[in-house]
């Protein structure tokens, strides 16, 4: 049976020009006729490979395929005679191995084969790669869709003038609603708003169409819904609006996620705060008038002890004097821990927003020397200081925080070598500033560094809590509150404050503060 041998031969040029695959077949037999060049360009086989295969083409479809041509020849039996056009995609195999997918446009003629009264005349595009890019899309959509679902949102497209907004199946979840009731996922704008709460629907129609009429090029709100089911939702809305050409907005796509989770959390955390704040205050109030109402009894204690050392000197044993030794000694350290209960009392109270005032430094740092007079002159300590910022900030809370740091850099060094300080300054680095989340732009850094008896790296965050001391009080004097101050200052100018330090070899207290804006 002979390929490409037609009596029309015009008609026969005529298909060769055709882009898509062409060929005929025989009814029933399936033997084909004819083929165009388009066909061995799109499977690559040529008429050899068809006249070896008895002119059939079943060696390269699957069994599956083979099943679908005898569903197939119902279909060509009814339209024998009425010239109707038969179309499907049918998978054949191409030379090479791979697959191809033909969109076929079949109809019945009359055979030009006086042995065989019907031809099929098969039109085929290949699709292949259309058909990849369609199951990539549904693929895509799919995972789209199971992202919506896990992340508990939904998108929306809404064209400015129309009053149908389209929904995607997962904005149908978040409703409370089964997206496979909705055929064509267009909703009215009027059905998303039943949903709002009637105190809020005015404010969230007014951001909306306000952002059309302003040309924003993007808005969000967040506001609550009861859904379909009757639960009450936190959601959060983001909308993008599109511009023509003359600048006006034709549609505006966005996104609506369910925060009900993150919303009651935030509100529960906001509560928690709120307790919190209330505790704070309230023990930092018992701790001013704790330590108030104590000063009384202590003087009291204090001055009963001396005047029995000065009444009764003469008849007290040694064991007597040394009871009211201990007695006064312990005093004097009772009065200590009560000045900074208060002292950081007072500074806890300052965290309440208060106007910061222009503080130069240099003076900040010689007045905390001066106040440490006695001992910088009998331990004979050397005090080096760079020259300093002026900053904004509380001066009395400076004081106190340059005061207690000298003081520990003095008194931290054993008896048998002479204390050095070394007060410096630089500008803190932007890897700094990142490192430890400080709130401002710009920082100083402004390092304290002792010769004194360290600590291990172990204690590098716990020096900085109440009451806690590496060192007792046998070796050195102290109440334990010093840094914990030092820590309330810093933060109350939110700034940082760390430590350095090496056993036996010295420390270094690192204050982050805003510099001046």
């Amino acid at each position: 049976m002979p390929l490409y041998q037609r009596d029309n031969i015009p008609l026969e040029k005529f298909i060769q020009l055709i882009p898509d695959l062409v060929y005929l077949q025989e009814f029933p037999s399936k033997k084909i006729t004819f083929i165009n060049r388009k066909f061995t360009d799109i499977l690559g086989y040529q008429k050899e490979d068809l006249v070896q295969n008895d002119f059939l083409l079943d060696f390269a479809l699957s069994e599956g395929e083979l099943k679908k041509w005898e569903l197939r020849l119902e279909e060509y039996n009814k339209v024998l005679n009425t010239g109707e056009r038969i179309e499907y995609n049918i998978e054949i195999k191409h030379k090479n191995g791979l697959k191809v997918i033909l969109r076929h446009r079949s109809m019945v003629l009359k055979s030009q084969n006086p042995e065989a009264q019907f031809e099929i005349l098969h039109i085929a595009e290949d699709i292949t790669q259309l058909q990849k890019h369609n199951e990539l899309i549904l693929q895509q959509r799919n995972q789209l869709n199971e992202a919506e679902k896990i992340f508990k949102y939904g998108s929306w497209e809404w064209y400015v003038g129309a009053d149908t907004v389209r929904w995607s199946d997962g904005l149908y979840e978040v409703f409370g609603y089964n997206a496979g009731d909705f055929e064509d996922k267009k909703m009215t704008y009027g059905f998303y708003q039943k949903h709002i709460p009637i105190h809020e629907l005015e404010y969230t129609k007014n951001i909306s169409i306000q952002s059309v009429q302003d040309k924003k090029t993007y808005y969000e709100l967040e506001h609550s819904i009861i859904d379909a089911k009757g639960v009450f939702k936190y959601l959060a809305v983001k909308g993008k609006c599109y511009l023509d050409t003359a600048g006006n907005v034709i549609k505006v796509l966005g996104t609506t996620a369910d925060i009900t989770q993150i919303k009651n959390y935030e509100l529960a955390l906001e509560k928690k705060i709120e307790e919190l704040f209330r505790s704070n205050q309230d023990l930092e109030q018992f701790a001013y008038i704790a330590s108030h109402d104590l000063q009384e009894p202590l003087r009291k204690i204090t001055a009963f002890a001396n005047k029995l050392t000065e009444r009764c000197s003469d008849g007290l044993s040694d064991d007597g004097r040394f009871f009211i030794d201990r007695i006064l000694y312990s005093s004097d350290r009772m009065k200590s821990l009560i000045d900074n209960l208060l002292a950081y009392s007072r500074i806890s109270r300052n965290n309440i927003p208060l106007p910061l005032s222009e503080v130069n430094l240099n003076q900040i740092v010689q007045n905390a020397i001066g106040d440490l007079e006695i001992p910088i002159s009998k331990k004979k300590a050397q005090i080096t200081v760079d020259e300093l910022p002026i900053i904004q900030a509380f001066s009395s809370q400076m004081h106190q925080l340059f005061l207690n740091l000298i003081s520990n850099a003095i008194k931290f060094v054993e008896d048998s070598i002479q204390p050095f300080v070394n007060i410096t300054v630089e500008e803190a680095s932007l890897e700094e500033i990142i490192k430890f989340k400080l709130k401002e732009p710009r920082y100083w850094k402004i390092c304290i560094k002792d010769n004194g008896i360290g600590f291990e790296d172990e204690y590098k965050d716990k020096i900085f809590t109440m009451f806690h001391r590496v060192h007792g009080n046998a070796e050195f004097e102290g109440t334990g509150l010093g840094l914990a101050i030092c820590t309330k200052i810093i933060d109350n100018h939110k700034g940082y404050l760390t430590a350095q330090s090496t056993l036996q070899q010295g420390s270094v207290f690192i204050l982050y503060l805003p510099l001046k804006p």
